[in-house]
């Protein structure tokens, strides 16, 4: 019998965004103000707060809520995106008991970006929203990156720290969740239909709870 999988979500899940938010708060603060919009950079950190802690999607809401319709949104950009501290020596542990994949949205160049963070090797499998032409929250991502395993979903645990793109679409087909409290997606309320299994508050407490649910 072969290992588990546990699946990987990307950005505030092994990824730290903290200052590609602030990145991106300062470029879409400095669009509005030059089309005459009152907001500075706390006030868009406050909506984008704001909406997290209603389960909305911050950077659309947040962007929706101060722009004309007709505005087009800046880039994210990935610049400034870090590993979590301790997640490489994590990420080698895990891979003597697990296999490891990734159910990403993610813009191309994921598979640089993952060299880049030195994190690529641990991983058998990844899925990225931009090469398969299909993002989550739909569920057939998820089912795609199974059938790539060859797996069910009762063989195959998902991480990540976002409700609607992560806990209930992975939920749904069956897989088994675990809830990351990191960035925005800390805020949101749990969904009653479907609710993460576990929750942690640092990636780094996943090991733990790892040999309870897999033993």
């Amino acid at each position: 019998m072969g290992k588990k999988w546990l699946f990987f979500d990307i950005g505030s899940t092994l990824i730290d965004e903290e200052f590609a938010y602030k990145d991106f708060i300062k470029r879409c603060v400095h669009q509005l103000q030059e089309i005459g919009i009152e907001v500075d950079e706390q006030k868009f950190y406050d909506k984008m707060l704001q909406f997290a802690k209603e389960g909305s999607d911050p950077i659309t809401s947040a962007w929706n809520f101060f722009a004309p319709f007709d505005l087009e949104r800046p880039m994210w950009s990935h610049a400034f995106e870090t590993v979590y501290p301790g997640v490489v020596d994590m990420l080698a542990t895990l891979t003597k008991t697990y296999s490891l994949g990734i159910i990403a949205n993610q813009g191309l160049g994921l598979q640089g970006r993952l060299e880049g963070w030195k994190i690529r090797p641990y991983f058998e499998l990844v899925i990225a929203s931009s090469d398969v032409g299909m993002k989550k929250p739909n569920k057939e991502i998820f089912q795609y990156a199974l059938t790539k395993a060859g797996i069910s979903a009762k063989q195959a645990i998902y991480i990540g720290d976002r409700i609607d793109n992560d806990i209930i679409p992975a939920k749904k087909i069956g897989m088994r969740v675990i809830r990351v409290l990191q960035g925005f997606g800390q805020y949101a309320p749990e969904n009653m239909q479907q609710t993460s299994d576990i929750c942690i508050a640092s990636i780094l407490d996943l090991p733990a709870v790892l040999h309870g649910m897999t033993n």
